[in-house]
């Protein structure tokens, strides 16, 4: 018993530094952004990255997928990582394409420069690549060299951000910079991980699975970041500006508990993954709550490390404990989603869909006159998400249902 403990605590020390690390570059892009841009401008650069994250969910639901064919597979496991290059590859292409032609129609609509949406989407090509490495490190447990692969991309694409920001001090020459990092981190993680991986074919189960898991977090990564987009539309640019300083911290509070996802995860597909199920919920919880406290003690604080002085005196530091308590139940409502794909729940999705259509209605209806209407209406929903998903988890333990599994469903 004590060494798949001591296995654990190891894991989660090492990639919870991998993704400190390069969540923590991450956010340095967006703090330079908010000190080298205009709070108009960078109320673009906040939209931008919104449309960039909910896209990149495919090349997260790539290395979740992967990750659990992985961890099952057997002796064919060389063809199952060989697949996911595959895969990848043949996002990467689609991806592309679609950015040539939906970078234009965003750009009227947000308010988004062209040239940076597209490169935005071309960027996102390379994520993929990098991600089905990230995926296949993550479903062997081979901790180490999950964590190099992900620090070579998060640093990549946000060092060269950085860099080119400074330089050009525009959106377009952030997004250059941004596409050249992603680049570079997916040769490096692609060498570190899992050098030469490639497949013929893709198996018949692959695409409809896929297909799933792309529906369940392109769902649950909208619900996250549609707050900003909606923002953008509805409100003032100079207070869209600001509510994007609010959102780095609710995506502090999401994205900070995922290590825990990614150690647990593959746990989650044995057969008695309930234990593993329990821990990371506890474990989500509990930093969630610190994470919110301390906003709610220190809010000027924290609103004035992220985004700079001029937004505590817009009253921001008062609302920073709601973006924070935003950010933790959607890493809980993670938390429960991941579970549910790791059973291979194909209804799983039913309930976030609900939460976004809930959230979408209510804040273009009636709760969009200030940043604190929006940002209160999502912190109700995602709440409500919350309890509702913990009681249908319960529910569903006691009950031992089995749920069907994907590729028989297809």
């Amino acid at each position: 018993m004590t060494e798949p403990r001591s296995a654990l605590a190891k894991g989660l020390i090492f990639v919870g530094v991998a993704t400190l690390v390069g969540n923590g570059a991450a956010y340095a892009l967006s703090m330079f952004a908010a000190r080298v841009l205009d709070p108009e401008d960078f109320g673009a650069f906040g939209a931008l990255m919104g449309v960039l994250i909910i896209v990149s969910t495919l090349s997260i639901a790539l290395q979740t997928m992967t990750a659990r064919r992985v961890a099952v597979a057997g002796a064919d496991r060389t063809d199952v990582e060989g697949q996911a290059v595959r895969l990848a590859l043949y996002l990467a292409v689609a991806i592309a394409a679609v950015g040539v032609l939906a970078a234009w129609p965003l750009g009227e609509i947000l308010a988004i420069p062209y040239l940076a949406i597209l490169l935005g989407f071309f960027s996102l090509s390379f994520v993929v690549l990098g991600t089905a490495s990230l995926g296949i490190g993550q479903g062997r447990e081979e901790h180490m060299r999950f964590s190099a692969g992900f620090i070579a991309n998060g640093m990549g694409r946000a060092f060269a951000g950085i860099a080119f920001l400074l330089v050009f001090k525009t959106i377009e020459g952030a997004a250059l910079g941004i596409l050249i990092g992603c680049a570079v981190g997916a040769f490096v993680s692609y060498r570190i991980i899992c050098p030469g991986a490639w497949a013929k074919s893709l198996t018949k189960g692959s695409v409809p699975e896929f297909g799933h898991v792309a529906h369940a977090l392109v769902v649950l990564f909208t619900l996250t970041n549609i707050d900003v987009l909606l923002a953008r539309v509805f409100l003032s640019e100079a207070d869209s500006g600001e509510y994007s300083v609010g959102v780095l911290l609710a995506k502090i509070a999401f994205f900070l508990p995922n290590a825990i996802i990614i150690v647990l995860f593959p746990k989650m597909t044995s057969g008695d993954n309930r234990r593993a199920v329990f821990i990371a919920t506890g474990l989500t919880a509990c930093m969630g709550l610190g994470i919110t406290l301390f906003s709610l003690l220190f809010g000027s604080f924290v609103i004035r490390i992220l985004g700079g002085s001029q937004y505590i005196d817009l009253g921001l530091g008062s609302s920073a404990w709601r973006f924070a308590l935003e950010g933790s139940a959607f890493a809980l409502v993670q938390v429960l989603l991941y579970a549910r794909l790791a059973a291979q729940d194909r209804r799983a999705v039913v309930l976030v869909w609900a939460g976004l259509i809930a959230l979408v209605t209510s804040v273009s209806l009636w709760f969009h006159n200030s940043v604190e209407e929006i940002v209160t209406t999502v912190v109700v929903i995602s709440l409500v998400l919350t309890v509702i998903g913990l009681l249908l988890d319960r529910r569903s333990s006691i009950s031992g249902t089995v749920m069907e599994p994907i590729e028989i469903a297809e």
